[in-house]
């Protein structure tokens, strides 16, 4: 873990609200030159606390319609590799380890039905898959891209 002062946590803060936001107007925010801010935002990606900067798209408005939530089991000496294959598949934009019943959890934006069906039928024929369960996803109320610091 990296230690954080008072300027870094409020220069992150302030690149989550607006990562467009120039340096120089994050220093008048928080009281600080634009040098400062360009060094400790050097520092910041160097030790991976900034992972990058991007655009935040809403799936809909790009035809990506249904969201669903995939539970995979695995046979555990072929997990890795089922792992490596999901990664390459990119209607899967999260893969989460986890503990229980189920091995991993993914999160998976498609056009429809038909496009959902066609990931878990690809899904289910990967080494190493034991079994699936999907949840589709009716409406999402809250979904935040923001790290608290």
């Amino acid at each position: 873990m990296v230690e954080l002062d008072e300027v870094d946590k409020k220069i992150l803060r302030e690149l989550q609200r607006d990562a467009r936001a120039s340096f120089k107007a994050i220093a008048k925010d928080i009281g600080v030159s634009a040098a400062t801010i360009f060094v400790r935002v050097k520092r910041l990606t160097r030790s991976g606390v900034l992972k990058g900067f991007r655009a935040v798209v809403e799936p809909k408005a790009v035809g990506k319609n249904l969201t669903a939530f995939i539970l995979v089991r695995a046979q555990p000496k072929a997990y890795p590799a089922m792992l490596v294959a999901l990664k390459r598949l990119d209607e899967i934009c999260e893969i989460h380890d986890v503990t229980g019943q189920y091995y991993s959890i993914l999160k998976a934006r498609t056009s429809n039905t038909d496009e959902l069906r066609k990931i878990i039928d690809q899904i289910g024929t990967l080494e190493g898959v034991g079994g699936t369960a999907t949840m589709i996803v009716f409406r999402t109320l809250k979904e935040e891209y923001d790290v608290r610091v």
